[in-house]
């Protein structure tokens, strides 16, 4: 029999400021009413969200970093990518936010699917606020760590 085991993985939440990147974490780890008011995120925030793989013994154990909009904090968190060790294929979505915001939109869905596509990433979009179509990106961004980390593990297990 499997013993449980939980898998820690990294997910980085990058945009522009005022884009709703923290809305989405809250609303993805709390499910709960996003706050009309806010403070900015300053640098980056850190929470955690455990999601169980379903049908393995297997929990993940995300860890959200929620990263600030403005250009200096983007750059600081891209070198810190760029020079981390270890760091082979990096899976990754585009996430439209605020499509409640009908008469506001200013990127189709296709073209939202476009340029994912021609940054090697898979597009989804939702509404934070309305706590819609939000949990489908950490879903599969969850799915594709377990794919990658069985992967590993069995290749380890070959050579041992």
């Amino acid at each position: 029999m499997e013993r449980n085991s939980i898998v820690r993985a990294k997910c980085i939440i990058m945009g522009e400021a005022g884009a709703g990147k923290t809305s989405l974490v809250q609303a993805f780890v709390q499910a709960a009413q996003i706050p009309k008011n806010y403070n900015m995120t300053q640098g980056v925030d850190i929470q955690t969200k455990k999601i169980k793989v379903p049908d393995t013994s297997t929990t993940i154990e995300l860890f959200l970093y929620d990263c600030a909009g403005k250009a200096y904090y983007r750059d600081l968190v891209l070198k810190m990518i760029k020079n981390a060790s270890g760091v082979r294929n990096v899976k990754g979505v585009l996430y439209g936010n605020k499509t409640e915001l009908v008469n506001r939109r200013v990127v189709s869905p296709k073209a939202g699917h476009d340029l994912a596509q021609t940054l090697g990433l898979v597009y989804f979009e939702g509404s934070a606020k309305d706590n819609k179509d939000v949990e489908e990106p950490f879903y599969y961004m969850v799915n594709e760590w377990f794919k990658t980390y069985t992967d590993k593990t069995q290749s380890i297990k070959m050579v041992t």
